[in-house]
């Protein structure tokens, strides 16, 4: 097992504010994977025991700490969203036959696709069930939004066999990532007395500090150490999927035809990937989307300028420029 990176080590540190509730809804999601058939039991917790850094979670948490909330809904809450999120990973490495992630096997490489879909099935009935302990029928509502969301972008991937543009690529990072960021947010944010414009606004922060984080999420994919990351540089490639890097590269260098190489596959695939790669890192594409990610970072910050000085809130603008510079 690795140790921890310096940078889960930062991580870890700017959320020790909150580092009591995380153990709650760490606690409430191992409660949530029991079930009366072991061996159910036994994947749903092999999908968890690895931990992560339980990102969403936090910021359910965060977002709730601007004014009074029941800390139970709260966490439960939290534990709903990280469940949400793992059942799309679920049913995202089942559709690209992914065998690895972060470092671990997937469900993929023990189980046929039958067991995998139904599995990421339960996830989202179980998340479904914790958002309902809320009590709160926006909060239902919007989990179910954002259910359908992730679920489209990951149809019109899989379907859309179009030369991708930014557009495209903005759209579905928008449905994909930031949409359950700033599901998140905003429903901690519902979870308190939060006024409308506050609940706005932290869905606001959810919303564009999603859209850096998936940004820098495909930098990586270029730029990033294999170990830290637990996959292989240019994963998205292999699986053909077209990220910002490329799209920016394919303006300097309209050269279609390398990308078209690696999609339709073949003997010399790796090396189609390999050189296309190197050729994005050295060029002006990785400084180009770390621009437009900032650029989102930058928005997220400037959105929590309505809500209450307190701790969280220095919490909230210390982890958006952690992410701009995280490396896994």
């Amino acid at each position: 097992m690795r140790g921890k990176s310096i940078s889960s080590e930062r991580f870890s540190s700017i959320l020790s504010p909150i580092r009591e509730e995380l153990r709650q809804v760490e606690a409430r999601m191992g409660q949530a994977l029991i079930t009366d058939e072991e061996p159910l039991t036994a994947i749903l917790r092999g999908l968890f025991i690895s931990g992560g850094k339980r990102l969403r979670p936090a910021l359910t948490i965060l977002a709730s700490k601007f004014r009074r909330s029941e800390a139970s809904k709260v966490v439960a809450l939290a534990a709903a969203v990280e469940m949400l999120h793992t059942a799309t990973l679920v049913h995202d490495d089942m559709v690209d036959n992914s065998i690895m992630r972060r470092g671990n096997p997937t469900l993929n490489a023990a189980w046929d696709d039958g067991v995998v879909v139904l599995v990421g099935d339960y996830l989202f009935a179980r998340s479904a069930a914790l958002s309902a302990e809320t009590e709160n029928p926006r909060i239902i509502s919007l989990f179910a939004k954002t259910l359908m969301l992730i679920s489209s972008s990951e149809l019109r991937e899989a379907l859309n066999i179009q030369k991708p543009n930014q557009k495209d690529y903005y759209w579905r990072i928008s449905n994909k990532t930031a949409s359950l960021f700033a599901a998140a947010t905003e429903g901690g944010a519902l979870l308190s007395e939060a006024v409308e414009e506050e609940v706005q606004a932290l869905r606001s922060y959810g919303y564009d500090l999603g859209m850096a984080f998936q940004i820098m999420d495909d930098i990586l994919d270029f730029t990033g150490d294999e170990e830290e990351l637990g996959k292989p540089i240019g994963s998205d490639l292999r699986q053909g999927v077209i990220t910002l890097p490329v799209l920016y590269f394919l303006e300097e260098d309209p050269d279609w035809g390398s990308v078209e190489r690696i999609l339709k596959g073949g003997e010399e695939r790796e090396e189609h990937i390999h050189s296309l790669v190197t050729r994005v890192e050295s060029s002006g594409a990785i400084r180009s989307s770390q621009a437009e990610a900032q650029g989102f970072t930058d928005k997220a910050k400037e959105a929590l300028s309505v809500l209450p000085a307190n701790e969280y809130r220095q919490v909230m603008l210390e982890l958006a420029d952690y992410l701009m510079v995280r490396r896994s």
